[in-house]
């Protein structure tokens, strides 16, 4: 019973101390030093002789550790003095631990070894136990931190700055870097890494969606392509009417549904049981829902303000060479940005 406790109470002990602790512990436990000023003996100044509970009290106190605690709150109790040193060793370790991490805008965020130092509750064999709740509130202000979201900017191809807000962006799985962060803690691995994202945009930089995009600029009446960054294609427009709500081309971020050529585009059903319109096109590009990219020979002139009263069904309409041109460059899945 007596060397159950004193285990424990070595456990309770700080890391560094327990080697000078263990060996005076045993000195005295065999009697051969005093504590305090008593004799080697283990005599209380009265003479009495001390009881082996009474030296182990004085050993701890050195150390102030209480020794009626309930021992049973530790997570870890070693079976063996060689248990008990490898499990001091083990947490000691964490002290040259870090996990720096690479965020998507570019910043460095270091997790030092004393906040995870502080998330260790004890050991099972030879694998630490993390509070995982103190890991993943981490994560979270990681997230609340980091996470990319919302003002999305770049530079249009007419040297204005442009901006729109989005969901689009790099998103942390909290999850999935709770499980990854412990397992490094675990392993005591010192690493440089990004986190795991539940959402990875295609670059770190503006915009995220990546550099290769068709963009409609609603207030210019324009659109760009963009491949790798270099604007290959552009073209004068016509969206959808301003002065009317249903009709007015929505701005957002989108891609191309699919493509296809000889297509008739018909509007919604009317009073009569008929389409409201129907119009042929030889390039077909949606991106969002019945809203696309296509040529409009009935239009003779694109650009300026012929958008304001006089636009089209919300569709983006384009000269017919330039539709043709488009069509061959995109493909199902681009990005389209619209924005004003």
């Amino acid at each position: 019973m007596k060397k159950s406790v004193f285990r424990s109470i070595i456990i309770a002990l700080s890391v560094s101390a327990m080697v000078n602790i263990t060996a005076f512990a045993d000195n005295v436990s065999g009697g051969n030093i005093g504590i305090g000023g008593m004799p080697a003996n283990g005599q209380s100044g009265s003479g009495e002789e001390l009881s082996y509970e009474e030296r182990l009290a004085q050993v701890a106190a050195i150390n102030g550790v209480n020794t009626n605690m309930d021992m049973s709150s530790i997570n870890a109790v070693a079976q063996s003095p060689g248990e008990a040193m490898a499990a001091g060793q083990k947490m000691s370790s964490v002290n040259g631990m870090s996990v720096t991490y690479q965020m998507a805008t570019g910043e460095t965020v270091v997790l030092d070894s004393m906040t995870i130092a502080s998330w260790i509750t004890g050991n099972e064999g030879n694998i630490l136990t993390v509070d995982q709740n103190q890991v993943a509130a981490y994560v979270q202000s990681l997230k609340d931190m980091y996470d990319t979201k919302g003002l999305q900017t770049w530079i249009s191809a007419d040297g204005t700055e442009k901006s729109l807000t989005t969901s689009y962006g790099y998103y942390i799985d909290l999850a999935g870097e709770t499980a990854a962060l412990t397992a490094n803690i675990q392993a005591l691995q010192a690493v440089v890494r990004q986190p795991v994202y539940a959402v990875a945009a295609a670059q770190g930089a503006m915009p995220q969606w990546g550099n290769t995009f068709v963009e409609v600029d609603l207030s210019s009446q324009h659109a760009y392509y963009y491949q790798d960054g270099m604007c290959v294609w552009e073209s004068p427009v016509v969206s959808g009417t301003a002065t009317d709500p249903e009709r007015a081309t929505p701005t957002g971020l989108f891609t191309v549904s699919y493509k296809t050529t000889d297509r008739v585009l018909r509007g919604p059903i009317g009073k009569n049981g008929k389409p409201t319109y129907e119009s042929h096109v030889d390039f077909w590009m949606p991106f969002n829902g019945g809203i696309g990219l296509h040529d409009a020979n009935w239009r003779s002139s694109f650009g300026g303000d012929i958008y304001i009263n006089n636009g089209s069904h919300g569709c983006i309409n384009l000269p017919h060479d330039r539709a043709q041109a488009l069509y061959g460059l995109i493909n199902k899945g681009t990005v389209v940005v619209v924005c004003e």
